[in-house]
């Protein structure tokens, strides 16, 4: 039997212009702010904004004395259009790619996530959770990014 590759979209209409949106998606300092669970504490190790850089940054959720790394490479850029790179979780085999595109809508923009090349409906689950979450955080985190 092979392996099925799944997929996870979610899309929101955030109240912000495509500037401000792909500046929260690429300031690290902005980044740590939304990536990650409520409670959680996200520290960027690298945010390298080139084709081939790296994308590192570790979660810590004091809460339940836990932590684990994220890591992967940009693979396309199109400020405040477009923005795709690898993801891996750290101790898993299975890189998977998460495809971010911005589009203008009024006064804000529609952001689109695809993270797809998941192998589990178990990771399809979380991550699903998981990016809705993460873009109710980045709308609070826009509210005061100007």
């Amino acid at each position: 039997m092979s392996e099925a590759r799944l997929m996870v979209e979610v899309d929101r209409v955030l109240p912000a212009p495509p500037a401000t949106v792909y500046r929260a998606l690429t300031d690290p300092e902005l980044y740590q702010r939304w990536m990650g669970p409520d409670g959680s504490v996200t520290t960027i190790e690298e945010m390298d904004l080139r084709i081939g850089g790296r994308l590192a940054f570790r979660v810590r959720l004091p809460e339940h004395d836990m932590e684990f790394g994220i890591h992967g490479f940009y693979e396309e850029i199109e400020p405040e259009r477009r923005l795709v790179h690898s993801w891996l979780v750290e101790g898993d085999d299975d890189v998977s790619t998460v495809v971010m595109t911005l589009e203008s809508v009024g006064d804000g923009t529609r952001l689109s996530i695809t993270h797809h090349g998941l192998t589990s409906p178990e990771d399809v689950s979380q991550n699903q959770g998981g990016w809705t979450h993460q873009l109710d955080r980045l709308e609070t985190v826009l509210a005061t990014a100007g």
